[in-house]
This record gives C-alpha cells, structure tokens and sequence, in this order.
C-alpha cells in the first residue's frame, strides 16, 4: 500500500512548487523509514525475522533506488519555510519572517514609469527607500529667483492687508482724524491750518490758508481754480456754531521781504501749488466773527467747507477752442491771447461794481487758470489805498497792460468824497451769443465780410491794371462769383504769408503795438454787471437782493443806479 502511495503521489500534488516538492520528499521519507522500521523489527513480524525480510525484499522489488538513497534521505535538510512541527497532511505553518515580509505595502505597477521602456521587460518599481533618496534630491535642487520670494511676498501681502482692515474698520472711530483725501468738500468741515498772518493796515488782515496733512491730498491733483466760476468758502466758529462766507484768491506766501515784512505773493499755477490760498479779511470791532479769525495763531486748526459756487458762467462757443493764458508775476511772462477763429461769436464783455473786500471776486476771476477771455470794466470804491497790498495793485496793472481789464478806483474819504454816480454806470448792450441761432448768424456776417473783402481786393488790382478804366466791381460782377486774379507783374500787391508777419512775443505787447493799430483799444459795452459790496452799496448801485427760497434765486427788484440804465434781473449778479 505504501509503494502505490509513493508512485501516485507525484500525480496529485505537483512537483513545480519547490515546497510542495521538499514537503513531499519529507513525508515519504519518514513512512519509508517507519516501514523500514517495522519490517526489521522481528515482534512486529509475528516472530518471525525471516518472514519479515522476505516481505521486505518483495515490497522494495518495482522500486529501482540507488544506493546510498537512504543517506540522502535522512540527510536531507529543508529550509526554515518548509519546516513544519507536526507531520500531516495539511498546510505547513508559515514562518513569522515571511509572515513579516508579505505584509509590507506593495508598489503597484505604473505603466507611465515605463513609457521610454524599450523591451517588454517588466521593471520592478522603485524601493521607498529610493522613492525618499529622490524626493530629497528635488528638493536640493536650485529653485527660481520668484520661488524664494514667495514667501517675502506672502508676508508682506499679510501684513498690508492687515493694515488695510485695521485703517476700514477703524476710520470713523475717532472724527479728529482726517481721513478725507480731497482739498476741499461742499457737505463737510476739513481742517485747515494758519500758514501766515498778516496785517495789512489798522483794519486789514492777510491770512493764508493750507491744507492739513496737505501733501497727502495732492495725490488725486484736484484743481479748485479756474475762470469758468465764481465760489467762496464757509468758515466755522465752533466756540458760538457759526459760519461765514469769505472769497479765497488763488495765491500763496513765497517768502517775506527782510526789509519791509511783506510778504511775496505767487499766483496758483500748477496743481502742485494747489492746496493753499489767501484771505483778505476785514476786522469789525462789533464782528464777533471777524474779531475771532483775525486773532488766530500760526498752525492755528479752521474748519472750512466748499467750494460754494456762486456764479457759474454761461457757456460759449470759444470755450471749445484754446484757453486764455493766466497772469503771471512779470509782465513780460504774461503769453499773449490764442488767435480764435473770426466766424466764432466775439467773447462776452463785463462791467463789476466792489467796494472795500467786494473786489475779490473779481481778483479771483482775473487772477485764476483760464481767466475770461472778454474784456472786464472795474469800479472800485475804497477808502484808503492801504487797504490793498502793492503786489496786488501790480497785479491790477499788469492785467490793465493786457488789454484784459480796466480798473477805475475811486477813493472815498473824509477829505475826499468820491463815490459812484450815474455817469459811471453804461448801458448794457445785448450778449455775442445766446443759443444756435447767434452762432449761425455769426457764420453768415463772417462770410459777407471775406466776400466784401475779396471784392475790394479785386478792384485794387484791376486799378492797378488799368489806371485809366477803373470799372465798378459790385454792378459788374455777380455776387456768388469769386475772380482769380492771374497778373504777376504788380508782386507788391500779394499779400504775404501769415508766418512772415512779426508776432507778438507777450500779452502786453500784443495789445499794445497789435490791437491798437487796427483800432481795438477801444473798451467796448459790457453786457453783463457783477455787483459785491457791502448791503447798502449794493442797495444803492442795484437794489436789495433777495434769496428767501429753496432755488437760491435771487428775486428781489432792480433799483439803484442799473434800473435807470436799462438793467435788469437777466443781466446782473449781485454777490453778497
């Protein structure tokens, strides 16, 4: 039984695995040495050696083994994953190594690995521990100039942001904070400083203004001053809650006179310089407001709100076209008046009414950026000439030099009474342009005036031609016919190109050698009046004004000296 156990066991187990092979070698190594066993022993035989030796001989007779296959056998060592403790017929026990061994993570394969792979070789995957000696090589490896940075930069992104919500969330926690980047504001109070003081005489002051935390506003570079408006401020008294209105000149303290302890103004020009401005203020001894702002100090804090506009003016068609160049502090820096084109309505002219500080709308008028590009007649009534500073009056005199303004001053005192009276007031004449229809008409008169030209330039030369036929031009030719004349022997005749006439090189000179040889030095009639003053001058030159309602508008009647002229409510603007 055993023999046939010992041929057919091969069959049913398998001999590829080497395991299987070493266990089963094992197995039948130990059953042929219990047989062997048995058949040797003589009790197991019954008694009987010689039976048992034969049967022995008889059952080792199919086998062929050679010799020496018992020392082979029993000599036979298997290796530790073979080794069982207790022979049977089941699985060997696993050893606690291999166990070990077999429980590790397993790599799975990763074709993309394998891409570049020229054969069909399977590759085994990479150890951890070459996985690690990888992974610390990469980042070893030199890293981008922006990849360094990175973490500056996240630091510094924390920490402005950090500083922005801090600023947001904290910005009206305390109102004494200026937070407000512009200059100035018609809904709010912004703090501005005393940056000079002034006394002008017993009753006049000079007080400049500037702009806290100013060079921190000049970053949006807003621009308060043009010619286009008339606007003032309000100031506010906090102590009795309080305001009051004061017109600021676009002006600035550059320095004081070591001598005579004026200061040198400069006007406004660049939005550099934009931020501070002037005041002219009178100090009444029963003002309790005047008498508060003429007695604040150097860096002294106000509180001022604005610009309210009081006038706007009313738009024209030259505004389209280049500006006017604005004063300057030499005459010979003034640049002269853009050439306009002739088929535009002329510019509008003005006549101003003042007295004492009345007088600096108009200064701001003349003195800003784009000033009007009309002609401006100036009657100012005053008391003393001490009232205004010398740089000013040469201002004045500079914009007379121009052409741009004529300022009559009429002085008024105990010694001297001379006032205002109707043989200054004109009449008014009717505006350049009021709509459309100005502007097409101004088309037309501009092109009847270069036909009339053309024409008389046509009889010259055909004059000249013929000294002894002079022939009548406007009954011979017809009126849409323009004549080219073709003689080239009278040169003298040509006009000449417009780049060889001499130009002037300043605005003084422009009006002075210029216009006033083509006869323009004449003033011409105003058709709009500003009166500024105090209530009875303006009283006395127009009548009372009166705004008691929501528009603002002034409604009162036309009396004074304008009603016997002519004017009326759509040709004045009285500023108080």
């Amino acid at each position: 039984m055993h023999q046939f156990r010992l041929l057919t066991r091969p069959s049913v187990v398998g001999l590829n695995s080497k395991v299987s092979l070493n266990l089963y070698l094992r197995v039948n190594a130990l059953r042929f040495k219990s047989d062997s066993n048995t058949t040797d022993n003589p009790e197991n035989n019954g008694g009987n050696p010689d039976e048992g030796s034969e049967k022995t001989k008889d059952s080792n007779l199919p086998i062929n083994r050679p010799e020496g296959f018992h020392d082979l056998t029993e000599k036979f060592n298997p290796d530790l994953s073979s080794k069982v403790s207790k022979p049977s017929s089941g699985l060997p026990a696993m050893d606690p190594l291999l166990q070990t061994l077999m429980t590790k993570t397993k790599t799975e394969y990763n074709p993309v690995t394998n891409k570049q792979q020229e054969g069909y070789e399977f590759k085994a995957p990479k150890s951890p521990k070459q996985l690690y000696k990888e992974k610390l090589a990469e980042k070893a490896r030199p890293k981008s100039k922006l990849y360094k940075m990175l973490p500056s930069l996240l630091i510094c992104g924390g920490l402005c942001w950090g500083i922005f919500t801090y600023k947001y969330m904290t910005k009206d926690s305390n109102p004494n904070i200026d937070n407000d980047s512009e200059l100035l504001r018609e809904d709010k109070f912004l703090p501005y400083m005393v940056s000079f003081k002034h006394k002008i005489n017993d009753d006049h002051y000079l007080i400049e203004l500037t702009r806290k935390n100013r060079a921190e506003k000049l970053i949006h570079n807003e621009q308060l001053f043009n010619g286009e408006r008339l606007w003032s401020i309000e100031i506010m008294q906090p102590d009795i809650n309080i305001v009051r209105n004061y017109t600021p000149l676009p002006m600035y303290v550059a320095g004081i006179d070591p001598n005579t302890k004026e200061p040198h103004l400069r006007l406004v020009k660049e939005l550099e310089e934009e931020g501070k401005f002037i005041l002219i203020v009178k100090r009444y001894n029963e003002g309790e407001f005047s008498r508060w702002l003429t007695n604040r100090n150097l860096l002294d804090e106000i509180k001022i709100r604005g610009p309210i506009v009081e006038y706007k003016m009313p738009f024209h068609p030259l505004n389209r076209y280049e500006e006017r160049p604005q004063m300057s502090n030499t005459l010979s820096s003034i640049k002269p008046d853009p050439t306009w084109p002739e088929n535009i309505p002329k510019p509008e002219n003005y006549v101003f009414y003042g007295a004492g500080t009345g007088i600096l709308p108009v200064l701001q008028l003349i003195y800003s950026p784009n000033p009007p590009r009309g002609f401006i007649d100036i009657w100012y009534s005053l008391k003393d000439e001490s009232e205004l500073l010398p740089q000013i009056k040469t201002l004045n005199f500079f914009a007379e030099k121009c052409g741009r303004v004529k300022f009559h001053y009429l002085l008024s005192n105990d010694k001297n009474p001379n006032h205002l009276n109707k043989s200054n007031i004109g009449n008014p004449t009717l505006p350049y342009f009021t709509g459309g229809w100005d502007l097409r008409m101004s088309e037309e008169v501009f092109k009847e005036k270069l036909l009339r030209e053309k024409k008389a330039e046509i009889q010259r030369q055909m004059e000249t031609a013929n000294s002894s036929t002079p022939i009548a031009v406007e009954s011979s030719i017809p009126k849409d016919t323009v004549i080219i004349d073709s003689t080239t022997d009278a040169q003298s005749n040509y006009i000449q190109p417009s780049d060889s006439k001499i130009k002037p090189e300043n605005a003084y000179q422009q009006w002075t050698f210029f216009r006033k040889a083509r006869g323009d030095s004449t003033t011409p009639p105003p058709s709009f009046a500003f009166i500024c003053g105090p209530e009875k001058y303006i009283a006395d030159v127009s009548g009372k004004p009166d705004l008691n309602n929501l528009e603002k508008k002034d409604n009162g009647p036309i009396g004074g000296l304008l009603k016997d002229k002519g004017w009326d409510l759509s040709n004045i603007k009285r500023l108080q």
